[in-house]
């Protein structure tokens, strides 16, 4: 009986320190009283404690069509009742781009650049300095931002309503431009030093690395191998035939790299396999062809874009071709021939003239590309391409998410030359799982798998004891649900870790739906000479129509399903 009072005590007192806020910032006509020195101390002993009692509950930010819970990312009321924002979770929520320079981070969206600076509570706004305590915060190794700051400068408005625990942050004009008309990695600092393949045909590596490297900018200046990635991976072609950037994806999601340039230098036909990734790729988009807002939403927000364009006899690498303006290193290819060649975009100009150009074209505006042929070529190795080029823009891939190399223990697959090819029972819905034994005892962390096409949706289900394919129709709710914009490789976390013992066999299994696709299943199999040496031994994979019956691909479609999963050790293993 006392704990119930003494409960029903403090929730009263919690409810009336609540209620004197709400009144003293809504109904005391503040511009009319001076207030002394006492109140302003009464007020700030207020604060951490209301802002203590908020971060006892799960605090929800509703943020456009967003939605973040301090038990999921991490917000949380500081002491003086601003709420804040992990920064890592700033790029998504207010659709901006955020960079981490040496002494300050840049946040950037439409014409707005917002610099806090890491050392002082100053900060600029459009090049204005001002000051405001706890814009920027530093807590353990994570930084945090004030929705104050955020809401202010990106023209949020901001409400927190103390009773639900709730805050409602909404845009003031849903029509603003998120990104500028013009933008440049080489204006940023975001762009690595210009790099040359020789006469290999390691293009695709190139642009796939030097993409990467732009992701880690201006925060992490790494230079990755190119000869790890094309004598280190799990096709059947040399470093004179060429690849292209599924290769690159498979590759860096089978975490068979990156690393560094240092460790595996280029160009001397020796590569040492004994080396491990020094980053782990979880996520790669593949933006639709020729959405060229897409594209340059990407480059701003992520990290360089791998695409590819027709070469002409530009192949030699002299700049002579009818298509390059070689006084204004402008290319323009407009025809049937398809792409030969890989280049990273890393900005545009949408008002470069199209006068720069030798082909005669409809309006202004052209991509600014990185090339691999060193510094001689082009402007210091970069060059424009027109938006009207055939090509540019067709195949793009960008790398969104990228973490350190311990970010799980072990990584499940059984899909080394990643997605082939697609599975399906000429429908937009199908199911697929694969079935894996625990090597420890440990928690199942997230899964991957690719979505072969936009606004693809996904459950996620877990089968703890799997015995055969029937065990698989005997699933439980999914335990994730979600959505997919962009086609590309997804990783998923799970909201709780589950645990499996060493020995265990469990599987994983997914319900995909995209939209306008017959085969919406991603898979591995030998289709060429590229793919000639595809393992079907090392997977266990199931695929079904309406997930009631099952098929074991490797034996009725000779494939491998693409779905991994990532697990952590808990240290108690026998």
């Amino acid at each position: 009986m006392k704990k119930k009072k003494r409960i029903l005590i403090g929730t009263f007192f919690v409810l009336l320190i609540i209620g004197l806020v709400l009144i003293y910032n809504t109904v005391l006509p503040k511009e009319s009283v001076a207030r002394n020195k006492s109140s302003r101390m009464a007020e700030c002993n207020w604060k951490p404690t209301i802002a203590n009692s908020v971060n006892k509950s799960v605090i929800i930010a509703n943020v456009d069509a967003k939605q973040l819970k301090s038990n999921i990312n991490g917000i949380y009321m500081e002491e003086s009742m601003a709420l804040m924002f992990p920064l890592e979770t700033v790029k998504e929520t207010f659709d901006c781009a955020v960079n981490k320079y040496k002494d300050w981070i840049l946040i950037e969206k439409g014409n707005v650049i917002l610099k806090l600076f890491t050392e002082t509570d100053a900060y600029e706004f459009n090049g204005e300095r001002k000051q405001k305590e706890n814009s920027l915060l530093l807590k353990g190794n994570q930084y945090f931002v004030s929705a104050d700051i955020l809401c202010a400068s990106l023209s949020y408005q901001y409400n927190f309503d103390l009773l639900t625990n709730q805050a409602t942050i909404s845009s003031l004009d849903n029509d603003v431009r998120t990104i500028p008309y013009a933008y440049d990695y080489e204006n940023t600092g975001r762009i690595s030093e210009v790099r040359n393949q020789g006469d290999l045909g390691t293009c695709w590596a190139f642009a796939s690395l030097t993409a990467l490297e732009t992701t880690l900018m201006p925060e992490e200046l790494l230079e990755f191998s190119v000869d790890h990635m094309t004598l280190n991976n799990s096709f059947s072609l040399s470093q004179d035939d060429g690849g292209d950037y599924t290769m690159s994806m498979a590759y860096l999601l089978a975490w068979q790299g990156p690393v560094l340039e240092k460790d595996d230098p280029y160009g001397d036909g020796i590569t040492n396999d004994q080396l491990e990734a020094v980053k782990h790729v979880q996520e790669i988009q593949i933006i639709e062809s020729k959405d060229l807002e897409t594209i340059k939403k990407m480059i701003f927000k992520y990290g360089g874009v791998q695409s590819s364009f027709y070469a002409s006899a530009l192949t030699d690498q002299t700049g002579s071709s009818r298509y390059y303006n070689n006084e204004t290193c402008s290319y323009c290819y407009i025809g049937s021939e398809k792409p030969n060649h890989d280049i990273v975009i890393i900005g545009w100009d949408d008002n470069y003239p199209k006068e720069n150009f030798n082909t005669k074209l409809e309006g202004n505006g052209a991509f600014i590309c990185r090339n691999s042929w060193g510094s001689t070529f082009g402007n210091n190795g970069n060059f424009y391409i027109s938006y009207y080029d055939s090509n540019i823009g067709v195949h793009n891939t960008v790398y969104t998410k990228v973490e350190p190399p311990d970010n799980y223990d072990n990584i499940y697959q059984a899909d080394l030359c990643g997605y082939v090819g697609q599975l399906g029972y000429l429908d937009e819905s199908a199911y697929f799982a694969n079935a894996y034994t625990a090597l420890n005892n440990e928690t199942i962390e997230a899964v991957g798998f690719y979505a072969t096409g936009i606004d693809t949706e996904y459950s996620i289900y877990i089968c703890e004891n799997f015995q055969d394919s029937t065990s698989l129709s005997k699933r439980s709710d999914p335990i994730l649900t979600g959505k997919f914009t962009n086609s590309g490789y997804y990783t998923v976390k799970l909201d709780q870790p589950l645990e499996v013992r060493e020995g265990q066999k469990y599987a994983v299994i997914v319900r995909i739906v995209t939209p306008n696709s017959e085969r919406p299943i991603a898979v591995e199999f030998a289709n060429d000479r590229q793919t000639a040496d595809v393992d079907l031994t090392d997977g266990e994979g199931y695929v079904s129509y309406k997930g009631i019956s099952w098929e074991r691909t490797e034996e009725s479609n000779k494939c491998n399903v693409c779905l991994k999963v990532y697990t952590n050790n808990t240290g108690n293993s026998k």
